[in-house]
């Protein structure tokens, strides 16, 4: 059994060429790697994804992929960007239209309605009346939580004054479609809340790697260390885990 690193590249600026170095959440990706090798699983491939240049780029095909097996999984620790071409976001990422990457997108689809920058929409079939099915995020100066509502409200709501709230999100999904493997998708909004998400996931809940299930989980960011050696700290972050739903099939 082989797991491999879905990588994204950071946001380019301009006419910036993408580089296989220059990619996101690699110590997010180091987290949850962790409690997969500990699985049986052994790492694979990089599987880059720099965004698609119609003029510029052939669309990448099945036939790149041959050597993803069905007991396989594929780890994504960045933000799918599943929702980023429709909206105006800042901090948007670019699709790399690839055909592995539309059959991961197909996936994540049927748990987020929405998944951008700016806002991220949960299936109410997913959700039910979680008061936090819709939310909207700061996009400068961090990535904590603006406001909230549930999918079939209006009004929305602020978090508590003074606080830094950070949603995140873990998916397992298997199998993804045309190929048969696993899938794992575990993101916060922004690079820190990713980074101490999947520290989170590998020491509190490895379980979640062992079955098919979609959880949001929410921690107040206020207050971390301003520059610290280690992530321990992270092991006294309260996690409120918001929603946990079994993926059946």
């Amino acid at each position: 059994m082989v797991y491999h690193r879905f990588a994204y590249s950071m946001p380019l600026r301009g006419a910036e060429e993408p580089r296989p170095f220059k990619i996101r959440d690699g110590a997010a990706f180091s987290e949850i790697a962790a409690p997969l090798a500990k699985l049986g699983y052994e790492y694979g491939e990089m599987l880059w994804n720099p965004p698609y240049r119609r003029r510029k780029f052939e669309k990448v095909g099945r036939e790149q992929y041959d050597f993803i097996k069905p007991e396989d999984v594929v780890v994504l620790t960045t933000r799918p960007p599943l929702s980023d071409h429709t909206h105006g976001d800042k901090k948007k990422m670019l699709r790399s239209c690839s055909h592995l990457e539309d059959q991961v997108f197909r996936a994540c689809k049927k748990c987020f309605r929405v998944c951008a920058r700016s806002h991220v929409e949960v299936r109410k079939k997913i959700c039910g009346n979680l008061e936090k099915g819709y939310l909207e995020f700061h996009q400068h100066k961090g990535a904590r939580l603006k406001y909230f509502r549930r999918v079939d409200f209006h009004k929305m709501k602020r978090p508590p004054k003074g606080s830094h709230s950070a949603i995140c999100f873990f998916l397992h999904v298997n199998p993804i479609p045309e190929y048969g493997c696993g899938l794992v998708v575990s993101f916060g909004m922004g690079g820190w809340e990713t980074l101490i998400w999947n520290r989170i996931v590998r020491t509190r809940h490895p379980e979640w790697l062992e079955r098919p299930c979609f959880v949001m989980g929410e921690f107040d960011m206020t207050g971390l260390p301003e520059r610290p050696a280690t992530l321990k700290f992270v092991d006294q972050i309260k996690v409120d885990i918001l929603l946990e739903h079994k993926i059946e099939g």
